[in-house]
């Protein structure tokens, strides 16, 4: 915040801006009058809290030059009445002055009759005060005071008997938490019971402001519609005392969604000579209470475009249609498909791998010296090697990586546990927040609360003839590497009439663990990917072992290719094919990528707990106390919504989960409705785990049996639990017991009070569950990849993409009509979700005792 200096300087900079600069001296001098009445009326507990306003405000009144000839009688008469404001207003009228921007002189000529909306002007003129010192609070600063003149006249004459009578409040902390409390209170029971001959009257003559247009009075939803709008009305007042207790300068309200358009990386086509890339939607930023993550893909099919420039430009209607089949073409790619004449076939490799182990097992890398853990010792000058070697190695880094830049990339450093590549994954969620609930976290073993440093390993003679060959290495010989690299390629294509190319080459590492069941973001960081290159990216977490077993098993494939030519033994051409030793990779607790990755054992402790509670809350049900009900039903909430977030992976949104008739309890058919991005989508279909269905039909049950006789016994709860089962309210629904009419209602649903009540029980972002599905593991092995050490069926890649509304890497849904997936895929998957909430302590709760 600002220094005191500064502090006065802004308040009196903006009463001069807003008073001075439009009325003329005997106007400010009445104006002044309503000031030091305001000033006087504010009450001595308020005073202390709002001390540098109290003085910054009499300090610029002593420093005003008003007309003297404002005689005491007026000005008496002035603070006792008030200023005649249609007289007063109608001058500045003359001057064709827009009231609208006069909005600080409209609230001082506008007083009240009331001693306690005159208290209520008096108090937030000073919280406007203190906003101008935040600054950046103007729109807030003109809405607050407009709402305090409303008081005054009968725009909002129905709002005074909710806003509490200030002389009873201690402090600001009390008016806050007294306005709350009205905000979550039955008001259209309580105005009922306050004024019943007159209630419809007055609801009639203020409807515009109470009610929608299609509302009809009376009815629930009618009761619905006044209780959400006074609730609405009574935050414009809670607005400025949460900014008082922030305390930090006002935030630009951005209306539009913060996405960000990128230009993917740039891809070579070895055939055509034409480049393309992607231009990607992106998530920009993220908050603990989003629904996307940042740099996670917004994708469209009917908005997705991409780049392409042709080699040989001719006619732009011809080069069009080669773009488009250009297009085509790499989506074709994107299925790999053993068949794809653009990918490397294994007999092409094999002639590549041989020619490379010929090459390079010729050269005396051995003589390198002892820091490459080789018995000889160095010779300067002895390791000779032309740029046809080069070429060769920079072919072969090539082959096991796949990162088009490793020959020359300074992540290649020589570390304690071999030749290695550092990669950069790191989405938004890597780091944790201060607030978050550590203990959950997948970096919980970590004193830096980071995440680690993952490798891709190098065999050690790679290593060692690398450094020796980059060492003075520049740009220009950088380029003839690159060009001897594709002419040896060119002689090999002759020679055994083959097609390889680089790209060919690069690509064979991801081509090769796809087609082995490898996740795709598996892959994908394993090449060192941008994290929006894959909308799972931003929700994934790796280990360090996962990383190297894929490397190790393409490195077995590899050996498998070389036949006879490869023996198991200390040889120059063993070396050269054998990655460092798997304990030297210490990847037993080593991940990078999001943090929610959640520890399951640490979650089942949860559950347990918010189980407990629920079935205590069922064992305390007393149907003469409608507040056990409500406990009961607001702890069930609770369950019902991490049970549902783990099972279904619903974004977090304003009405979570949707409504009873999304779910087909029977089949287990879920429609979620969570991202409609797609112009000719409306949601998506996913099963739910046996278990999940058995609760929902515990609690319709439960809301059935209870509707029916809080029907009888008169209860409001009645009508709640009955728009539920009709679906015309949301699954999710929080209660409050209003003790004072003993009427329940329900509570407004935002991902704010969301993110408040779940954070009593799990302190991360609200769609930690998806982070959390999207990287489960068997032990240190990601579970969308196969594993020959499981006995189980993997799930693919394609299967957890439908089920977390992802797209594919070109942005298209998995379940368009080139798919390959079914619909038994995604059933299958919900085998393996009813075995995970049923490990982590979830059950069918009865509620019907």
């Amino acid at each position: 915040m600002a220094d005191k200096n500064n502090i006065s300087n802004n308040i009196k900079n903006w009463l001069k801006v807003n008073i001075l600069d439009f009325a003329n001296i005997g106007e400010v001098a009445s104006l002044i009058v309503e000031l030091e009445f305001l000033k006087d009326t504010l009450p001595e507990q308020f005073r202390l809290e709002l001390n540098n306003e109290y003085r910054s405000l009499a300090e610029w009144i002593e420093t005003v030059e008003v007309e003297g000839s404002l005689m005491e009688l007026k000005k008496s008469q002035i603070y006792e009445k008030g200023i005649d404001h249609q007289v007063f207003l109608e001058k500045f009228k003359e001057r064709r002055l827009y009231l609208k921007d006069l909005y600080l002189i409209t609230f001082l000529v506008h007083r009240a009759d009331s001693s306690k909306i005159n208290t209520i002007r008096a108090l937030y003129f000073f919280l406007c005060l203190r906003m101008v010192e935040l600054t950046d609070y103007d729109s807030r600063v003109e809405t607050t005071l407009d709402e305090c003149r409303f008081l005054t006249n009968k725009t909002r004459e129905f709002l005074i008997p909710f806003l509490p009578d200030l002389t009873e409040m201690d402090s600001l902390e009390d008016v806050q938490e007294n306005l709350t409390e009205a905000q979550e209170s039955d008001n259209y029971t309580r105005w009922f019971n306050s004024s019943p001959d007159t209630f419809e009257s007055e609801i009639k003559r203020y409807k515009s402001k109470l009610l929608n247009k299609n509302t009809l009075f009376p009815s629930s939803d009618a009761k619905n519609d006044i209780n959400e709008r006074i609730a609405q009305y009574l935050y414009e007042y809670i607005l400025p005392i949460e900014n008082y207790f922030k305390n930090v300068s006002g935030i630009t309200r951005i209306t539009s969604t913060t996405y960000q358009v990128v230009s993917g990386p740039s891809y070579y086509d070895d055939t055509t000579g034409n480049t393309f890339s992607d231009l990607v939607n992106i998530f920009e930023s993220t908050s603990n209470t989003d629904a996307f993550e940042a740099d996670e893909r917004q994708d469209n099919e009917q908005e997705s475009f991409e780049q392409v420039t042709i080699d040989n430009p001719s006619n732009y209607y011809l080069d069009l249609v080669k773009a488009e089949g250009q297009s085509n073409s790499r989506r074709k790619n994107a299925m790999n498909q053993m068949t794809d004449v653009n990918t490397a076939h294994e007999d092409e490799i094999k002639r590549l791998v041989e020619y490379i182990a010929s090459k390079l097992s010729k050269l005396d890398f051995l003589s390198i010296g002892k820091e490459y853990e080789y018995e000889h010792e160095y010779e300067e000058g002895k390791f000779k090697f032309d740029i046809s070697d080069q070429s060769a190695l920079y072919l072969y880094m090539l082959l096991l990586t796949g990162i088009h830049d490793i020959y020359t990339s300074e992540q290649l450093k020589l570390g304690s546990n071999g030749y290695r590549y550092q990669l950069t994954f790191c989405p938004a969620r890597s780091h944790i927040d201060d607030d978050w609930d550590k203990s959950l976290c997948a970096y919980k073993s970590n004193k830096l609360n980071k995440p680690d440093k993952l490798y891709v390993f190098m065999p050690y003679p790679l290593g060692a003839m690398h450094i020796e060959m980059v060492e003075s290495i520049d740009d220009k010989m950088k380029d003839s590497i690159h060009e001897e690299a594709k002419e040896d390629l060119r002689k090999l294509n002759k020679e055994f009439g083959i097609r390889l190319s680089i790209n060919k080459v690069k690509n064979y590492l991801p081509h090769y663990l796809a087609q082995t069941n490898i996740d795709k973001a598996l892959i994908e960081v394993l090449t060192n990917c941008a994290v929006h290159h894959l909308s799972a990216l931003p929700y994934y977490n790796v280990s360090q072992y996962d990383l190297f077993r894929c490397q190790r098993d393409y490195m077995d494939h590899l050996i498998v290719l070389l036949e006879n030519k490869y023996e198991p033994n200390q040889t120059k051409l063993y070396m050269l094919f054998e990655l460092p030793d798997e304990t030297l990779t210490d990847y037993w607790d080593k991940t990078i990528g999001s943090a929610l990755a959640v520890n399951e054992f640490r979650l089942e402790e949860i559950v347990v707990k918010l189980r407990q509670k629920v079935e205590a809350a069922t064992a305390n049900l007393k149907l003469s106390s409608l507040n056990s009900l409500v406990c009961l039903h607001n702890s069930f909430m609770d369950y019902l919504y991490i049970l549902m977030s783990v099972a279904s992976g619903y974004r977090p949104v304003n009405e979570p989960f949707g409504r009873l008739s999304d779910i087909d309890t029977r089949t287990g058919v879920y429609f979620i409705s969570d991202k409609e991005m797609q112009d000719d989508t409306i949601g998506r279909l996913i099963y739910l785990p046996h278990t999940v269905c058995q609760q929902i039909n515990e609690y319709e049950k439960f809301i059935k049996s209870n509707g029916i006789l809080f029907n009888k016994l008169g209860s409001n709860i009645s009508q709640i639990y009955m728009d539920i089962l009709d679906s015309r309210i949301g699954l999710i629904n929080y209660l409050k017991l209003d003790e004072i009419t003993n009427t329940v209602i329900q509570l407004k649903l935002n991902k704010v009070f969301i993110k408040e009540r779940m954070s009593q029980y799990i302190s991360l972002p609200l769609n930690w569950h998806r982070h959390f599905i999207r990287s489960l593991k068997n032990i240190h092995i990601g579970k969308y990849s196969y594993n020959s050490d499981f006995n189980e069926r993997p799930i693919g890649y394609d299967v957890i993409s439908a089920w977390m509304g992802h797209s594919d890497e070109l942005g298209f849904s998995f379940y368009d009509p080139f798919s390959g997936l079914k619909r038994s895929e995604l059933r299958g998957f919900t085998n393996t979700l009813d075995e995970l909430i049923n490990g982590i302590g979830f059950i069918a709760i009865q509620l019907e005792r």
